[in-house]
């Protein structure tokens, strides 16, 4: 049995993204196999908390958000005061980090060192914090937003730098880390992201698009992102404005929600697309399978930083071919696929282009279409589950520990 410590910037008990669906996944699927695991996180809201869930066992402390200088201090020194806790209490064979602030403010005290740590490198963090810019009042422009990039670079080279071992989720996060902070191939362990096969599984189409009162047989195109520039859905609306020249009941669900939501809106309406486009807003996690299920393909259109795509293996898992531009690792997940289901580029005509010879060989050739739902659910099945990816996770961890 090992004694896992997990310590993030975001909380498993309150699933808004990629960040928290990963560590939720791995730290409870490591406890299910008999460790004892903990999560210090920081609060979603003001108050402190000790909460137990599934064998986790999850301690979060506030953070103060008034500036940006005051988030950055209170998350490194509130992971710190509450990690230090927990391993005076609890003690740990192994830390595993997620995000930089608290993982900074574990590897900067003596305690926190003295304990084997793999630090994951979900994106980089110096530009995550750029493309977000206007998505909240932390996230500045101008000259606060510089030295915002700047704390976090130097906070996350530090991090990288002091971590036993680095994990990332795809060859593609390995080059960033290597580039950006110039750690060595030897240091970094590969381990994808996962999905859970059992939820996320091939359903009959017609009774999912009935349970969410959809079209019976109009073509659906799905795509669930944060609503925000870097997630290139402007590009994706002009290209559903050409695409249904060919395709004139093409129809586009995007979940999510996001700051740019009033104006992708305005977008679509400009573009005379209201009977082409549904907004979804926020989808709940247990509501995810079905609207895959219900989809003939998912598209996403992300312009950068696309570390890994959770939803890409989710809509595979899915039977529910994904079309992606070719960015980050998202070329890594779609070309034992087929090529053919990789954009030429993250730009309007170019997703217009892909998706309209896809929804032309889906019309076509039936046959061919269910060939590649049933190679889709394959690969998900064989690369990407939940079970197979902590198996790698535990061996590493295990591996630090001893």
């Amino acid at each position: 049995m090992l004694r896992v410590l997990a310590v993030a910037d975001v909380s498993p008990l309150h699933v808004a993204g990629g960040g928290e669906r990963v560590l939720w996944e791995q730290v409870s699927r490591l406890a299910r196999r008999g460790h004892r695991v903990s999560v210090v996180s920081r609060a979603a809201g003001d108050a402190a908390s000790t909460t137990r869930r599934d064998g986790v066992r999850v301690v979060e402390f506030p953070v103060e958000r008034g500036s940006l200088a005051r988030f950055i201090r209170s998350s490194v020194r509130g992971a710190r005061r509450a990690v230090s806790r927990e391993l005076s209490a609890q003690g740990a064979d192994v830390l595993h980090l997620h995000q930089p602030l608290s993982a900074w403010g574990v590897l900067g005290s003596p305690m926190g060192r003295r304990v084997p740590s793999l630090y994951t490198f979900h994106s980089p963090a110096p530009l995550e914090y750029r493309l977000r810019r206007g998505m909240s009042a932390l996230h500045r422009g101008g000259v606060t937003g510089v030295a915002g990039m700047a704390v976090l670079w130097a906070i996350e080279r530090a991090c990288v730098r002091r971590a036993t071992r680095v994990h990332v989720l795809s060859a593609y996060s390995a080059g960033v880390l290597r580039r950006l902070y110039g750690v060595p191939a030897e240091r970094i362990v590969r381990v994808p992201g996962g999905v859970d096969t059992e939820r996320f599984r091939p359903a009959d189409r017609a009774e999912a698009r009935r349970a969410l009162g959809l079209p019976a047989t109009r073509p659906i195109v799905l795509t669930l992102r944060n609503l925000e520039a870097r997630m290139g859905l402007d590009a994706l609306l002009h290209a559903v404005a050409e695409v249904r020249r060919a395709v004139p009941d093409v129809l586009l669900l995007v979940g999510g929600t996001g700051s740019l939501r009033a104006e992708l809106e305005v977008l679509a309406a400009s573009l005379d697309l209201g009977a082409h486009v549904r907004f979804l807003g926020f989808v709940a996690d247990a509501e995810l399978p079905r609207w895959y299920q219900a989809a003939d393909v998912f598209v996403l259109p992300t312009r950068a930083l696309e570390g890994f795509g959770l939803v890409t293996v989710e809509a595979l898992a899915s039977g529910t071919p994904v079309l992606g531009t070719p960015v980050g690792a998202t070329p890594e997940i779609l070309r034992p696929l087929t090529p053919s289901l990789l954009l030429e580029e993250a730009s309007a005509p170019a997703i217009a282009r892909g998706l309209t010879a896809f929804l032309a060989r889906l019309a076509r050739d039936p046959e061919g279409a269910r060939s590649l739902a049933t190679a889709c659910r394959r690969l998900a099945e064989t690369s990407y589950s939940w079970e197979r990816v902590v198996d790698a996770l535990e061996a590493t961890l295990t591996e630090l520990a001893r």
